[in-house]
């Protein structure tokens, strides 16, 4: 298992320090897109800029999910 890290920006950055483990970096992608999924469709806030990345625990970004974008 290895830890990721999904940190946001919305102009600024909001760290995560916590993390989840999962087994790959699929899978800790699909989370990434449910996360932006659940901001896109039941948020209150309708922020364009929003974006999470996802952080390996080495602190390489491995992935980059835009919320409102296509």
């Amino acid at each position: 298992m290895q830890k990721f890290f999904f940190d946001m920006k919305d102009g600024v950055p909001h760290r995560d320090t916590v993390g989840i483990e999962f087994k790959t970096n699929a899978e800790a992608i699909g989370h990434c897109r449910e996360i932006a999924e659940h901001f896109r469709d039941e948020s209150l806030r309708d922020d364009q800029d929003l974006e999470i990345s996802v952080v390996n625990a080495l602190g390489r970004e491995i992935h980059r999910e835009f919320v409102h974008r296509e």
